[in-house]
């Protein structure tokens, strides 16, 4: 027993949560953001938030964090000098890639450059056939050769793809131990360790991307941990997937490309923890942090994974969350097209230098200087007023770059700037629900991040969904949900095998090794067999079909049934999101997937049973706030003070340390057991 410290690190603001084991008490905090080595802010907030509590590093009990050093790395081309060693004639399949198109229509359209350029990848005498069988070991003097011409260009890692080494990982293996004896210093990645399944492109991206990743990560790791054991705090550091589980720090380092997502998963489990808890499990989450929004569906309580995600236009074929992201947060900049049309992002100001209002040195109009403009924001209370806010300054900046080129006045396009944003979320809200085949209706809205909860009731509105939910410390709650995660490890082999011609021994076969493998990470982790959970999927199609489902799976069989049982799941859930079946055609195993899960302790919110309305006790005044009819009268509250149970009408403004919520006319805002704000249309 002790404190679990979580740290989530974004563009704009680094969230730090402390959360005592016995009293079951959550501390919070917020420092900006050091783009340029994150581990500085990070220690920074560990250090402030240690002093506020009042305890010392060694009563830390438990470490993790959601960071955003892979995203980063890669979306702006940072990433280690990086060599491909591939097979002889397969050099361009990074440069050919797909047929698909940028944009259909664009005639200038053009692909994003890849992170290896050309003259960084070899080709090697080597061969494994679609069977497994090696028809052409490697080519043990030409790989040295390669080796040669890759030190002589000052690579720092190297990936490995081979032609079909999914089947059979042999000569790939092989060249990795020539790497290591030539180039011990290198990082390396081989296509059969990080991802062993088919597809040539996808496969090669996945390899290349995390041998790219793998020196920054590891260095930004290593760092951190330094600072973590010199300031006294004794646990391992754990990180957060982009699949929603953690992962102990030293194999992260080694598994980069699965932290690409790490940001936004913890936020997700805290939605879907929310959502059980208040008993309203059709739900969409909306991150709204300062750089850009993150949306998740959950549905009857279940997140939704993918393998095909995409981050900087290159396929990631890891387990992911399936999230929508734009480029609208509370720091998006605002301006003007050439057609003279007023636009909003995806540009933002960052932590540095921030919003105009923040008096240090940003000099264009942001989302947060508009709502500082509409008075939804107190400039005397952001960050609990640990942090004054300046409206002459987003005042100025939205007269000189928008109001005097559109002759509206500085509210006018302030209101613009926060109507396309709201339009912006809108916009993505559908992209993850009604264009799947969702109803809106049915579903609520859960909304956390810095800036998210003055901006939901107004999509939600428009949406035309049930409720908003603003869980307890919204501007932390990335942070929070961390706490909410398991130790997981995916594994996946390819097997194309037709459900009627696989044997019950190849199939268990092939869970037994990836089950072999799940325990060597487990056991790292600290858990036995009895500690933890299994759980089978597979990706099936029909003969002949390109895309695949994902259906579970058991991850022993005992006998044939069970597998023509698997393909009939299949069936139904291609009629349920198809709306047909090709009975006449033969269901085929594509890939055996395996989720490995340590339970571990989770943080828990405590539930009140003793609600009391005090809403008018814990109003500290009012103010005129800009809304779709002008300026109106708004109440303001403090959140800290609000008991379980209370009650108010909109128009109203909500205030807590690292969040402002938004309550429209007409509706109506209430605080349950839980501590949740729940938002609805008064009736």
């Amino acid at each position: 027993m002790g404190y679990r410290l979580s740290v989530d690190v974004g563009g704009t603001f680094t969230d730090i949560v402390l959360f005592d084991d016995i009293s079951r008490t959550i501390h919070t905090t917020k420092v900006p953001s050091t783009t340029y080595d994150q581990s500085e802010g990070l220690i920074a907030g560990v250090e402030k938030i240690c002093r506020q509590v009042g305890i010392g590093y060694d009563e830390i009990t438990y470490f993790i964090h959601g960071t955003t050093v892979a995203t980063n790395a890669l979306l702006e081309r940072k990433g280690a000098n990086t060599a491909l060693i591939t097979t002889e004639g397969f050099r361009d399949v990074f440069e050919i890639g797909k047929q698909r198109r940028p944009n259909l229509y664009d005639f200038w359209a053009k692909r994003p450059k890849p992170p290896i350029p050309r003259h960084l990848i070899f080709e090697v005498p080597e061969r494994v056939l679609f069977t497994g069988e090696v028809e052409k070991p490697l080519d043990g003097d030409a790989a040295r050769e390669v080796l040669r011409k890759i030190k002589a260009r000052g690579a720092e890692s190297v990936a490995v793809c081979f032609l079909n080494s999914y089947k059979n990982g042999e000569n790939e293996l092989k060249m990795k131990r020539i790497i290591t004896e030539e180039m011990p210093d290198a990082a390396v990645s081989i296509s059969y360790e990080t991802l062993p399944e088919i597809r040539e492109y996808e496969r090669t991206c996945t390899t290349a991307v995390n041998a790219y990743l793998m020196p920054k990560v590891q260095k930004y790791i290593n760092n951190l941990v330094q600072k973590k054991d010199a300031l006294g705090i004794r646990p391992k550091l754990h990180v957060m997937q982009s699949n929603g589980g953690i992962m102990n720090a030293d194999v992260a380092a080694n598994r980069s490309v699965h932290t690409v997502f790490s940001g936004p998963a913890g936020g997700v489990l805290g939605g879907i923890y929310i959502s059980r808890l208040i008993g309203d499990e059709n739900v969409i989450t909306l991150d709204m942090g300062g750089t850009s929004t993150d949306i998740v569906l959950i549905d009857h309580g279940k997140i939704r994974l993918t393998t095909d995600g995409e981050i900087g236009n290159f396929p990631v074929k890891v387990p992911m969350i399936e999230m929508h992201t734009i480029g609208t947060g509370g720091g998006s900049l605002a301006w003007i097209d050439m057609g003279g049309t007023l636009r909003l992002g995806p540009e933002s100001c960052g932590a540095i230098p921030g919003p105009a209002c923040y008096n240090q040195g940003g000099l264009r109009p942001s989302v947060t200087d508009a709502n500082l403009l509409l008075g939804r924001l107190d400039p005397d209370a952001f960050l609990g007023g640990e942090k004054k806010l300046f409206p002459e300054k987003s005042k100025q900046a939205v007269q000189k770059e928008l109001a005097g080129h559109l002759g509206l006045s500085a509210e006018q396009c302030a209101h613009g700037i926060i109507s396309i944003a709201n339009a912006n979320m809108c916009g993505g809200v559908k992209v993850i629900s009604t264009q799947k085949g969702f109803d809106l209706r049915e579903f609520s809205l859960i909304s956390f991040g810095g800036a998210g909860s003055l901006h939901t009731s107004s999509i939600a509105r428009e949406l035309n969904m049930k409720r908003v939910i603003v869980p307890p410390y919204p501007g932390n709650f990335s942070a929070i949900g961390a706490e909410m995660a398991e130790v997981r490890y995916d594994y996946v082999r390819t097997v194309m095998q037709r459900v009627s011609g696989m044997s019950i021994e190849d199939y268990n076969g092939v869970f037994e090794q990836m089950m072999e493998e799940a325990g060597k990470h487990l056991a790292q982790e600290g858990f036995g067999k009895d500690e933890t959970m299994l759980a089978g999927t597979s990706d099936m199609r029909y003969a002949g079909q390109a895309w695949e489902l994902s259906v579970p799976v058991p991850i022993q069989a005992r006998s044939s049934d069970e597998l023509e049982a698997v393909a009939e799941k299949f069936q139904n859930l291609h009629q349920r999101t198809y709306g047909y079946t090709l009975d006449k055609e033969e269901v085929t195993f594509v890939n055996l997937r395996l989720s490995a899960i340590g339970v571990i302790p989770k943080l828990e919110f405590k539930e009140e049973t003793s609600l009391k309305n005090n809403a008018e006790e814990a109003k500290k005044g009012s103010r005129k706030v800009y809304f779709d009819d002008g300026l109106m009268e708004t109440s303001v509250y403090q959140r800290e003070r609000l008991l379980k149970g209370s009650f108010l009408k909109g128009p109203a403004i909500i205030e807590e340390y690292a969040s402002t919520i938004l309550v429209l006319p007409g509706d109506i805002a209430r605080v349950d057991a839980y501590g949740n704000i729940i938002i609805e249309r008064e009736a």
